[in-house]
């Protein structure tokens, strides 16, 4: 069975193609998860833990890196080493304390290494 990550693309009102689910494996089930479902991700070694916007989180057997290379990077960020975080969800954030904070209060440490590139992106999102 084929368990890489994928992206779904549906027709929109216009004819053109976009992204706008993700399908992943769930024991003998595939189960479609909606973009706009998608609150964030945690990686954790060759796992990622997949959160969604109703309070369920799912254990998939993919790197946080492949579903980085798929995603939208104009919706979704990578902030850390561990998480991408869906930027429509984005409820604070404080620059010194490098931290954010999406809708459902799950607090997010932004890595030192990657504070410069994402802080701007968080501003225009905010």
């Amino acid at each position: 069975m084929n368990t890489q990550p994928l992206l779904t693309s549906f027709p929109t009102s216009s004819g053109t193609h976009s992204n706008n689910s993700i399908i992943i494996p769930n024991g003998t089930r595939q189960i479609v998860i909606p973009m706009s479902q998608l609150v964030c991700m945690e990686g954790s070694g060759n796992y990622a833990y997949i959160y969604t916007s109703d309070g369920r989180r799912y254990l998939v057997s993919k790197t946080l890196k492949s579903y980085a290379d798929i995603l939208d990077k104009t919706v979704f960020l990578r902030v850390h080493k561990s998480w991408i975080i869906n930027l429509a969800f984005l409820q604070d954030y404080c620059e010194d304390d490098r931290s954010l904070r999406l809708q459902g209060g799950r607090e997010i440490a932004i890595s030192r290494r990657r504070i410069r590139e994402v802080c701007p992106v968080l501003r225009r999102a905010a």
